[in-house]
């Protein structure tokens, strides 16, 4: 299985994909503010290259429920503003993470090459603004949209409605001319989801790989892993790296995280014993 990035070529079967994470917003729920500045966003960059990041994705947009909403124009220019500027230091694919077409094809024209989309497209000029760049996209599953509240989520078959979901997405960014080496899957852990839906999902992550694509595993400090191991609000990279190692071992193959040494190591580790297996 391959994953087409700009044009770069991922053997997924041979390795995973780390992508670290970059904030540039006032309101992350893992960092807050602590990369907003453009120099100290440069500065973690550069850390994340050298721990391993195959990939760098930039993020603009509000940090969850209940954060106040980011405009249109300045999400644009914050995200296309710092993909510009990580083009010109970095010679590694980028990604960007908005639900907003408009800032996604900002974004594209600056370089960036594979738009995360939390969202399932639902901003109906998405997938054609990729395909007309290029670029891969993410297909999310998720119940409502991004920063709408969704407390307590029923599924009758929770798997089965992520998977079905999936293949409609995959399949409309197919439609749209995005080729299946440049979609990737979601299966959006913690997006309207209870913890212990969300623990489901992790451990039926090869039913998510049986569709055939690309497998995110998007783990990385989320609430699932606090209320799941009962931990406070401090550190929760050794729960992060565990999830990480575990998503690869079921079948995940791009890790998608805020420390790429964590994940570069967890998935790294992953695959060597899948390989011995």
């Amino acid at each position: 299985m391959d994953l087409q990035l700009g044009t770069r070529r991922f053997d997924l079967d041979d390795r995973p994909v780390v992508v670290g994470i970059l904030n540039r917003t006032r309101d992350s729920f893992h960092d807050g503010a602590a990369y907003f500045e453009l120099d100290r966003l440069l500065a973690r960059a550069e850390q994340l290259v050298a721990d391993g990041a195959d990939v760098l994705e930039v993020g603009a947009r509000p940090g969850g429920v209940g954060v106040a909403e980011v405009s249109p124009e300045e999400e644009c220019q914050l995200a296309a503003g710092t993909i510009a500027e990580l083009r010109a230091r970095f010679d590694l694919p980028l990604g960007v993470d908005t639900s907003r077409a408009a800032v996604a094809v900002a974004a594209f024209a600056e370089g960036a090459v594979l738009g995360n989309d939390m969202s399932g497209f639902l901003d109906p000029g998405y997938l054609p603004a990729a395909a007309a760049a290029g670029a891969a996209v993410v297909a999310t599953h998720i119940r409502r949209p991004p920063g709408v509240p969704d407390p307590d989520p029923v599924y009758a078959d929770l798997v089965g409605e992520v998977c079905g979901r999936l293949e409609e997405l995959a399949g409309a960014a197919q439609d749209a001319g995005i080729g299946p080496d440049r979609v990737v899957v979601d299966p959006g852990i913690d997006l309207g989801k209870t913890w212990q839906q969300s623990m489901t999902l992790l451990a039926r992550l090869t039913d998510v790989a049986a569709l055939g694509l690309p497998v995110l595993v998007a783990v990385s400090n989320k609430i699932f892993l606090r209320r799941a191991l009962q931990l406070d609000d401090g550190s929760r990279d050794v729960a992060t790296a565990a999830a990480c190692a575990l998503g690869a071992m079921r079948g995940g193959h791009v890790v998608r995280v805020h420390d790429a040494r964590i994940g570069r190591q967890a998935a790294d580790l992953a695959y060597a014993v899948r390989a011995a297996a």
